[in-house]
């Protein structure tokens, strides 16, 4: 092909092997390598699809809520059984009256009244007492909380009286 383009192949190039074989393109040889000398290595990489398929998705599962906390507070009556705190770990620990679940669940183990109470190392104990009356004073005089409210009226009590007075004026 070379001898029709006007080109002669037996030029020696300078550095090119017996076994090499001469590319004429233009005016120009360019060697081009062939067997015994370095090994052509070949790079390639694989590449993943960027998208993802259609399929399931990552998000779209949901999970109740654990409901943790205190059930029953401090002085509210309880029955054998009534759950008083719901916890991960021992934030309350039992007390006398009150039982302990694997859940670290606090219950009610006697009828009677919550009490908490703070106990050594600042620990937070929970126990169940007998309930106690609250009703009043035994020898039926009124009690500081009686004479407070008595002082002091609510406002609920005083707004509605402001709108009695504000609806018969119009």
């Amino acid at each position: 092909m070379a001898a029709l383009m006007g080109f002669s192949t037996g030029v020696a190039c300078a550095g090119l092997s017996a076994r090499s074989s001469t590319l004429v393109s233009g005016s120009r040889v360019v060697a081009m390598p062939q067997g015994a000398s370095a090994p052509a290595r070949f790079s390639f990489s694989v590449e993943a699809a960027h998208k993802k398929g259609t399929g399931s998705t990552k998000n779209g599962r949901d999970s109740n809520p654990q409901y943790l906390g205190v059930k029953k507070y401090g002085e509210e009556a309880v029955v054998t059984g009534n759950i008083i705190v719901r916890q991960r770990g021992n934030s309350f620990h039992a007390g006398p009256g009150v039982g302990q679940g694997k859940d670290f669940t606090l219950y009610a183990l006697r009828d009677g009244e919550v009490l908490f109470k703070i106990g050594a190392n600042k620990k937070q104990f929970v126990r169940v007492v007998d309930a106690v009356d609250r009703s009043g004073r035994e020898d039926g005089k009124p009690t500081r909380r009686e004479k407070k409210l008595k002082l002091y009226t609510p406002r609920a009590q005083l707004r509605a009286e402001a709108e009695a007075v504000a609806a018969s004026s119009r």
